[in-house]
């Protein structure tokens, strides 16, 4: 019997190259998207690579969805939370200003952002906790948030670090109640995608392409290594606590 994934929004660009390469690897994915139309096209592409593949609707600012893909997904072994949103990025420059100044975000621009990144993650998380097999792995998508002069989009940084924090604390509950579950982030690193207005090659060839972040994020998820409660970079260093080590509060 085949292994089963979600990822979320896997319409497009990493999340839709997350679905391939799982499908090609043998899975039975789910591909989740809050457009139908949208979720339709990409499913029919992926199935003229031959890949078991069916949409379901995740939009992770409207929690109806997340409770009715529980009730219909069935048993997950592996579950990708890559759906995120920019925030908003709008300035008198462009409106999507990767340069925004932390100060010109609102807080209706914080709370927007935290709602689906953070909050609609969590939900979703929690809401199919009894379709993951005793052995799942849920595998979140996000970044550093920290060290780099250059890129702060606050909204957007501040959504993935408590998303990050999330991993960490869920990670050391399945360590505490000795679950064979796993809980970890991947950081693939600058990628060229709308979400950002980048191309893969910008910058001097910095920002990679969605196919080649998928396949990393899919090489870590089925390497067999155990990464709980860890966020992995694409170098493969592993982050286990954001504070120096012999911290003591």
């Amino acid at each position: 019997m085949a292994k089963r994934a979600l990822v979320t929004g896997a319409n497009k660009g990493i999340g839709f190259e997350i679905a391939r390469e799982l499908g090609k690897n043998g899975y039975e994915v789910l591909l989740g998207a809050r457009d139908a139309s949208r979720g339709a096209q990409a499913v029919e592409a992926l199935k003229k690579e031959s890949i078991a593949v069916s949409f379901i609707k995740i939009d992770l600012n409207d929690f109806d969805t997340l409770h009715t893909a529980a009730d219909h997904v069935g048993m997950l072994d592996i579950l990708i939370n890559n759906a995120a949103i920019p925030g908003n990025l709008k300035t008198d420059k462009s409106n999507l200003d990767m340069g925004k100044s932390p100060f010109a975000y609102t807080t209706d621009d914080l709370r927007e952002t935290m709602e689906v990144n953070f909050f609609g993650t969590h939900e979703l998380i929690k809401s199919l906790m009894s379709n993951l097999t005793g052995e799942a792995k849920i595998i979140n998508v996000t970044i550093p948030v920290s060290g780099n002069l250059y890129w702060q989009p606050l909204a957007y940084k501040t959504s993935k670090a408590a998303l990050n924090v999330l991993t960490m604390i869920f990670g050391v509950e399945f360590a505490k109640t000795r679950s064979s579950r796993q809980i970890f982030g991947i950081m693939p690193g600058a990628t060229g995608t709308d979400l950002n207005g980048e191309a893969p090659g910008a910058h001097g060839g910095m920002f990679r392409s969605a196919r080649e972040a998928g396949q990393l994020i899919v090489g870590y998820a089925l390497n067999g290594k155990n990464y709980n409660g860890r966020l992995i970079s694409r170098a493969g260093s592993e982050i286990e606590s954001y504070e120096p080590e012999g911290f003591i509060e």
